[in-house]
């Protein structure tokens, strides 16, 4: 029952001091295309076996892992070195609180928005994988 008085809903007061100048934008766009990426993976792969013949099917759903695979290594590049570097400087009182509360605000937009990337991509992907299987 204590779990329960720790639990807070966030407040829109919440949000006040973030400025569209301290949204990193670059971070932005690469976590839209990363969250993307992983989204349509699996379901690209499975929908992908159903457009090639039968001997190429088990590779099209195999390669899911090789899809998510490449989103995991973007996301250990790209996103969570930052995270980690601004949560460090803003422990030390080298930057300011308000650009890690922008960055988390960031981090949850873009996966939002990169999710309804997804579906815009979800065919054009199936579609690369079917041909990708049949080429290897």
């Amino acid at each position: 029952m204590k779990l329960f008085s720790c639990i807070k809903l966030p407040r829109l007061s919440d949000l006040n001091g973030i400025t569209l100048q301290t949204i990193p934008k670059r971070l932005f766009v690469t976590n839209v295309m990363i969250t993307a990426i992983y989204t349509v993976g699996v379901l690209s792969s499975v929908f992908a076996s159903l457009l090639v013949p039968e001997i190429y099917a088990q590779t099209a759903v195999l390669s899911s892992g090789i899809i998510n695979g490449i989103a995991t290594i973007l996301l250990t590049l790209f996103i969570d070195p930052r995270a980690s570097v601004l949560a460090d400087r803003v422990v030390k009182n080298e930057s300011k609180y308000i650009y890690l509360k922008s960055y988390s605000l960031t981090m949850i937009s873009s996966k939002l928005v990169g999710t309804v990337v997804a579906q815009l991509l979800f065919i054009p992907a199936a579609y690369y994988v079917a041909w990708f299987s049949k080429w290897i």
